[in-house]
Parts: C-alpha cells; sequence; structure tokens
C-alpha cells in the first residue's frame, strides 16, 4: 500500500453494438456505480430484536459519464437513430426550383441544397425578377435560409423559381426515434496521471440516455450516458459482469 495507489485518471468508453468498438470520444466525468438491496432477517432474543440474516436481493453495476463530442455516432446514440448514413451534396447550378413552403410575409423558406451562392428569385416563368435587400434577404448562406420582406413586391401566396449555386457538402444522416434499444459489449479505460491503471472488459451491456442536452452559445455541451452491465451466465459464466484488470 501507498501513495501510487491514489488515484487520478480520465476514462475512455468503447461501445460495440456488432459493428465494432466505436471510441465515444472525449470523457469529462465518469463515475463507477455499484448498487446492492438486501433482505434482513431478524431474530427476537432476549427481548431484543437481532439481525442474524442478510440476503442480496438485488445487485447492478455500471458507470455514468458525460460525453462532449458530438460526431454523427455519438448524435446516433443520443437519438436513437439506427445508423448514419452519408448524405452528400455535390454541388450544382440550380434553375427554377419552386419554393416548396408557403410564401408568407416575414416567414422563411428554404432551397432545397445548402451552401448557396449567386441567388436569384423569380416569379413563374421567370418573370418578375425580384430584387435581394427589398423583396428578400439571405438569412443563412449555408442553410439556404431565405426571408420574404414584408412590404416588397412579393406577396403572401406567390409562387416563386429559385435559381442558385451549391457547393459540395459532406454530411451524414440519422434518423432519430429508429432504434430505442442500444446493446452491446463494452470496454471501459482508465488512464491515470497517478494510480493504478484499470481496464473494465464487459461482455454484455446497454446504452440509457439521461436527461436533457442543453446547447448554448456560452458554455461546452455535454450529454449523460449511463451504461448498465448486463449479466451474462451463458457465454461467460465465471465472469457475468465481465472483468476489472488493474495496473
Amino acid at each position: 500500500m501507498g501513495t501510487e495507489n491514489y488515484l487520478i485518471g480520465s476514462g475512455r468508453v468503447f461501445f460495440n453494438d456488432g459493428n465494432g468498438f466505436l471510441d465515444l470520444g472525449n470523457i469529462p466525468s465518469i463515475n463507477l456505480q455499484r448498487a446492492i438491496t438486501t433482505l434482513e432477517h431478524f431474530t427476537f432474543s432476549d427481548g431484543a430484536r437481532q439481525r442474524d440474516k442478510t440476503l442480496v436481493t438485488e445487485s447492478s453495476m455500471g458507470l455514468s459519464f458525460n460525453i462532449d463530442e458530438f460526431s454523427a455516432d455519438n448524435m446516433n446514440i443520443l437519438m436513437f437513430g439506427s445508423g448514419k448514413a452519408a448524405s452528400n451534396q455535390a454541388g450544382a447550378t440550380i434553375t427554377d426550383e419552386a419554393a416548396t413552403a408557403p410564401v408568407i410575409l416575414d416567414r422563411s423558406i428554404f432551397t432545397a441544397e445548402t451552401n448557396i451562392s449567386s441567388l436569384t428569385i423569380d416569379g413563374t416563368g421567370g418573370t418578375p425578377t425580384y430584387v435581394e435587400g427589398t423583396d428578400y434577404e439571405i438569412v443563412n448562406a449555408t442553410t439556404g435560409e431565405i426571408k420574404i420582406i414584408d412590404g416588397g413586391s412579393i406577396t403572401t401566396g406567390l409562387t416563386l423559381e429559385l435559381n442558385y449555386t451549391s457547393a459540395a457538402r459532406n454530411r451524414f444522416k440519422v434518423v432519430p426515434g429508429k432504434d430505442f434499444t442500444i446493446t452491446g459489449s463494452a470496454r471501459i479505460e482508465i488512464e491515470v496521471s497517478n494510480g493504478q491503471a484499470l481496464t473494465w472488459k464487459i461482455n454484455n451491456a446497454e446504452l440509457k440516455i439521461e436527461g436533457d442536452t442543453a446547447i448554448t452559445p456560452d458554455n461546452w455541451s455535454e450529454a449523460n450516458i449511463i451504461l448498465n452491465v448486463l449479466v451474462d451466465k451463458s457465454t461467460t459464466p465465471t465472469e457475468p459482469m465481465g472483468a476489472l484488470f488493474v495496473g
């Protein structure tokens, strides 16, 4: 025993849902969790109630941790997706694209593609040509947001044709709410600046998303995840909650 066993460290979490171990990225905080529920029996002797038997009726292990890297893979977990898929935009010159949202004054419409430039807006058949800054304004060229200006020549209900150039953009698409059960195996690595390094190999586990995720302009966002260890007596009967390696 000695000061070399005092623990200061940080954690890394790897989760395998059948597609290989995914590194969940930077972990600002990690907490090991253990809990048991007991049933106690008491006997009465010499006028006193005395405990003579305790049984463990429930036990659980796992960990709680925060992530702050919002990659496509992590967003797939946080939003209960069933996987990520490439959603790439090659870039093109777009002509006569019909505005899909209703044209309403002081409201926004969006182009079908993003990363736009050289926007012009016409009426049906190419006339009239509306004036940027008077009839409409580009609010965000990255998202393709256009706002119809109240007091210009565009009136509510008009059919508009959008002409613009889009630049290439590579993104991933996640479909939220497709898979609420996140199960697999896990590996926890505790890397230390003092103390004994820890590796916890977990054969069967589930991820649960806890609480809200605040996205604000003045602080780093974090999301809390619970990893529950699931007992696996069939595959690894001698290590039903995995194996912990110290040192």
